[in-house]
């Protein structure tokens, strides 16, 4: 039997099946899309899930307007994987050029997608539960304690999550009250993350939790808080107000800024409350002045409701004149797929992007968990 042709068609349908196999946190959160086609840094509007009140009858009924309102989302991220390739690749099957092209490609960019779902989560959260040692006797009732903050909040039972950081996985999942699930059947990411259900939330635990990388060998600064500043598309930031006044970031700290994951590159020291500047690991995403920082100085996990956040997709237009292109959409989420050749350095590439934004929908349905 003949191998199937790889087309953009082909490829982009089975990128978007590899996509959706590969998201965890994305999959956890309210999802709004339209086929409506944007462009990088459009302002799209998403809807918001109503809500209602149960009022008292008093012989006549009150009726109540549906109120969905829709919130401004900037369509700012754009995640972006292209891959060098030859009539080598081109001659594989589907199966083999998915193992060898689309799967590592589309895991790059699902963990991406991940990650900044659960940076804006983070930093969009309301309050804060401070992790037990390793050593304490019941480390559980911090999961307990984050179902009581959403319970007082009146979070509804139904669809809460909790994220865990895979430092606080370990510490909880030793606990003898915790409930562990083992699952086997589609291998999807989302099926082999959860942990189960404990305290009304399904728990779930994702590698891309931000946390200090040199946490695990006791190398992370004394910084508590800080503002940044910085020139868009910059390597480097300046911090201001930073606590203390003489405090470290370490090479690794962490930190987040409008839903962006940041890790210093250097170590640098305060002096008098600033650091004039320090090499961050990424292109700053946006002009900075003074902008408060959300500092991950521990292992972060979150505990929220799906309403709690939105991940809002849109497609992008196919490149004018460049007839292999494809966007291939379904269940809230749409990949392109690209075919291109470059004249200067004569070679084939085939790129993977999707476009989509972030953003809080109601931080009372947030709490994060650091330490």
């Amino acid at each position: 039997m003949p191998n199937t042709i790889l087309t953009p068609n082909v490829i982009a349908n089975e990128a978007l099946m590899v996509l959706k196999n590969n998201l965890v946190m994305a999959n956890l959160v309210h999802r709004d899309y339209e086929k409506e086609f944007v462009k990088v840094g459009d302002t799209v509007t998403a809807r918001r899930p109503s809500k209602f009140a149960a009022k008292n009858f008093t012989g006549a009924v009150d009726p109540q307007e549906l109120n969905e309102g829709g919130v401004p989302v900037k369509m700012d991220r754009l995640r972006d994987v292209t891959v060098q390739i030859t009539s080598k690749e081109m001659s594989l099957d589907l199966r083999d050029f998915s193992a060898q092209v689309i799967e590592p490609a589309m895991t790059a960019i699902a963990n991406a997608v991940d990650a900044d779902v659960l940076a804006t989560a983070v930093e969009g959260a309301c309050r804060t539960v401070t992790a037990s040692g390793e050593d304490a006797a019941k480390p559980i009732k911090d999961i307990a304690k984050v179902g009581s903050l959403l319970d007082f909040a009146g979070v509804p039972v139904q669809n809460r999550r909790l994220v865990l950081n895979p430092s606080h996985k370990v510490l909880y999942a030793t606990d003898d009250n915790m409930s562990k699930v083992s699952y086997a059947g589609d291998g999807t990411a989302l099926r082999e993350a959860e942990l189960g259900k404990v305290y009304t939330m399904d728990t779930y635990m994702s590698q891309n939790a931000p946390y200090p990388f040199g946490y695990l060998d006791n190398a992370v600064g004394t910084a508590k808080s800080f503002k940044v500043s910085g020139t868009a598309g910059a390597s480097t930031v300046a911090l201001s107000s930073v606590t203390a006044a003489s405090a470290t970031v370490k090479k690794g700290d962490c930190f987040i800024v409008d839903g962006y994951v940041y890790h210093f590159a250097a170590d640098a020291t305060a002096s008098t409350g600033a650091i004039a500047s320090v090499v961050i690991d990424q292109p700053l995403h946006a002009a900075l002045t003074n902008k408060d920082a959300t500092v991950i100085s521990a292992p972060t996990s979150v505990g929220f409701h799906r309403n709690g956040v939105a991940l809002v997709t849109r497609p992008m237009d196919l490149p004018m004149g460049n007839k292999n292109a494809y966007v291939a959409s379904a269940d809230g989420l749409g990949v392109r797929v690209v075919f291109d050749y470059d004249s200067t350095h004569k070679i084939d590439t085939v790129s993977f992007d999707i476009l989509y934004g972030v953003t809080t929908l109601d931080k009372n349905m947030i709490v994060k968990v650091q330490g």
